[in-house]
Formats: structure tokens, sequence, C-alpha cells
């Protein structure tokens, strides 16, 4: 009889360890939820933010040498108003939910009160930057700015 109940009490404790284990392994860890803090805080300080995912990280290709080129230039240019983080699961999860594409490179542009801009592939054309940056500025867009504004999506931050 004590070995039954022993017994019991082993296999609820293990049918507990299990369920536990197997829930906590559909939760974010702490360090993939440091970016969506981050991001928050950064938009609250008033920031641009900028979260890209770039899938081809091959650094001698010319497709990277341009994005790169691109974005180290706009940030030293923006660097004091706006703030770029490299995109990870728990970014990429939240856009998920709304039926966004994170199997590709994209870029996401947020800003406190603005509208959420997605550019669904790798920014190659220094324009796209400058069309969010003037629409972000309240600046009046050109025919120009218009032709390389990206999608507008809907992103709780």
């Amino acid at each position: 009889m004590k070995n039954h109940l022993l017994l019991n009490k082993f296999l609820i404790f293990l049918t507990f360890t299990i369920a536990s284990g197997c829930a906590n392994s559909e939760t974010p860890s702490a360090h993939s939820d440091e970016l969506l803090s981050s991001i928050d805080k950064s938009i609250k300080q008033g920031k641009t933010v900028i979260v890209y995912q770039m899938k081809n990280i091959d650094k001698t290709t010319e497709q990277y040498a341009d994005w790169s080129a691109y974005l180290n230039d706009f940030m030293k240019e923006k660097a004091n108003s706006y703030k770029a983080y490299s995109a990870n699961k728990a970014f990429n999860t939240k856009l998920s939910k709304i039926k966004t594409n994170t199997d590709r490179s994209y870029t996401v542009f947020l800003k406190r009160e603005k509208p959420t801009y997605y550019y669904d592939d790798v920014i190659v054309e220094p324009s796209v930057y400058d069309a969010v940056d003037n629409q972000y500025s309240d600046k009046e867009l050109s025919a120009m700015n218009n032709a390389f504004l990206p999608d507008v999506i809907i992103f709780s931050n």
C-alpha cells in the first residue's frame, strides 16, 4: 500500500514536471523580451525605432554591402532621433500574430502616435529611409517619397 502511494505521488510529480516544462517551452525567455522592452523604452523616449531582419548574412555580397551602408549612413545622420534593433524571435512572434511574413528580410519603422511601416525585403534604396523620415517629421511628401513609402501595418508595441 505504501509503495502504491509513493508511486502515485511520483507519477503526479512527474506529470506536473512534464506539463510545466511544456508550458515553459512556449514562453519567450527574459532575454527575448529584452528587445521588446528596449523598443518600448525607445518609443516612449520619443525616438523612431527601426527593427530589421536581414536573412542574407553573407557580408561579401553586394546586397549586404548596400543594405548595411544605407542603414549605417542613415543612422549616423539621425543618431539623436532614431534607434535600430535587429529582430528576434519575440518580435517575429508579434509580427506573425498580425499575419506578417517573418520568414524573409524585412524592416519595420515605429514611432509613437504615427503609422507603423513594414518594408518586406532588404532595403537597398536610401529613399525608403528618407520617405519614412519625412512622413514621421510631418514634412510634405514629394511624389518620390510617396513612391518609396512602405506598407502601413497595425502593430501594437
